[in-house]
């Protein structure tokens, strides 16, 4: 199988389990509300697709997640 077919397998399989949308409005603060409208002001300045802003948070999550023991998220 071609390594772009199996990629676009992949993200379509992720995408169709992947909930978008989660309601976290009132959960929590306004500095991380903050944080989120300062992300979606760069992803829509590279243009990505909605899609591919998807995937990049969900990296960027990962990421966080890695990197925890590393970072002060209070």
């Amino acid at each position: 199988m071609d390594q772009s077919v199996a990629n676009n397998q992949k993200r379509n399989e992720y995408l169709s389990n992947f909930k978008r949308e989660n309601m976290v409005d009132d959960l929590f603060s306004e500095k991380a509300k903050q944080a989120g409208d300062e992300l979606v002001t760069v992803l829509k300045k590279e243009g990505l697709t909605y899609d591919d802003a998807y995937a990049s948070l969900q990296y960027a999550y990962n990421l966080i997640r890695y990197e925890s023991n590393f970072l002060k998220l209070s």
